[in-house]
């Protein structure tokens, strides 16, 4: 219950620092950082799958809602919660994890590799999701591709920051 209110503290804290400050924010045409999928990275690994993803799209469009965009966060979310089991299942080993007392994947856990391969095929399905929707044309293809490398590596960055930071 605890680890739950904990969870929806740093959700809405991510959800207004993603609304409120970062897309206010001129980085560039195609930087566009998104924290948020901070909380995503937070979530036990044992978190049951339709529930994650009910997670995923409320927890998307609440980010829509605040923010004006119709439905690109929620389907960003849904998509990337709906590979991450097969990602995790590539990168993850739960019984390791499990053995030593950790619910999720962390930099110390599992090493600096792992979590950067884990953490940047999530983020990348994610934006690339998010952006094929935003430019909504495959004459925006370039466009698409770049805002999506660039933002992914902002967002990488920014989940270091954050881990790095909190997690001591």
């Amino acid at each position: 219950m605890i680890q739950a209110l904990k969870i929806a503290l740093i959700a809405l804290t991510i959800a207004f620092l993603q609304a409120f400050i970062l897309q206010q924010v001129d980085m560039g045409f195609w930087l566009h950082p998104m924290p948020y999928l901070m909380l995503f990275f937070i979530i036990p690994l044992n978190f049951d799958r339709f529930s994650y993803l009910i997670l995923g799209f409320v927890f998307g469009t609440f980010i829509d809602l605040l923010s004006g965009s119709f439905g690109t966060h929620a389907a960003s979310c849904v998509a990337m919660v709906f590979f991450k089991h097969y990602i995790e299942r590539r990168f993850v080993d739960f019984e390791s994890l499990q053995l030593q007392g950790e619910s999720y994947l962390s930099l110390h856990s599992r090493g600096w590799v792992t979590f950067f391969y884990y953490a940047i095929s999530l983020i990348g399905i994610h934006h690339l999701v998010f952006f094929s929707l935003d430019f909504f044309s495959l004459s925006h293809l370039g466009d698409i591709l770049l805002s999506t490398l660039v933002s992914s590596i902002g967002t990488f960055l920014l989940v270091l920051l954050y881990k790095n930071v909190f997690n001591k």
